[in-house]
């Protein structure tokens, strides 16, 4: 199918080309994600007359995209449970990632991380890209620390603390009626 891009879509073409796609890549993402459309003789004078407004709008995405860019981390560092040879239990995906960025103040979408070898399933310091747009992308550098393992004696003493400082009710102590913290004081 022969369509006309509105903007600038990565491996694909630049604004206002025509260009030769299957079908299925037109009608199912660059259609309704408005990024093209379809080639007629009003489609093309409909694009040249607003391809200055397109070109502006396309410089707008490009310059917030940027902005977006400039206020993430570059580098973060994700704790997960491994075993023999620092393998993972489960891995770190590109969720993980943006989860882990947002927490930084870093709006990012999952769907903007590309991890090249795919979800990281090993201890060690990896590189995933960030595609905020065709022009605005960059690196940042993932550090897979080993979360430390369940300490059985400092559970027991947080479990022994924590019965110390609750009681179990006793016959006394059930008899009496509770306290009402938000009753005002009574003078006698």
């Amino acid at each position: 199918m022969q369509i006309i891009l509105l903007e600038k879509v990565h491996n694909l073409g630049n604004l206002g080309e025509v260009v030769q796609v299957a079908n299925g890549y037109a009608r199912n993402f660059l259609l309704p994600q408005k990024k093209a459309m379809r080639v007629t003789a009003a489609a093309k004078a409909e694009v040249d007359e607003r391809r200055q407004q397109l070109a502006q709008q396309e410089s707008n995405r490009q310059q917030a995209a940027q902005a977006r860019a400039d206020l993430c981390v570059r580098e973060i560092s994700v704790t997960r449970l491994a075993g023999e040879g620092g393998k993972l239990y489960g891995s770190v995906s590109p969720g993980d990632i943006a989860e882990t960025m947002r927490a930084a103040d870093c709006n990012i979408e999952k769907s903007e991380i590309f991890l090249p070898s795919g979800p990281i399933k090993q201890l060690g310091e990896f590189s995933a890209d960030i595609i905020l747009h065709a022009e605005v992308r960059f690196a940042v550098k993932i550090k897979v620390l080993e979360q430390p393992g369940d300490d059985s004696a400092a559970a027991s003493d947080a479990v022994a603390v924590a019965v110390e400082a609750e009681p179990y009710p006793t016959a006394e102590s059930a008899a009496k009626p509770a306290p009402n913290p938000t009753a005002e004081p009574v003078d006698d």
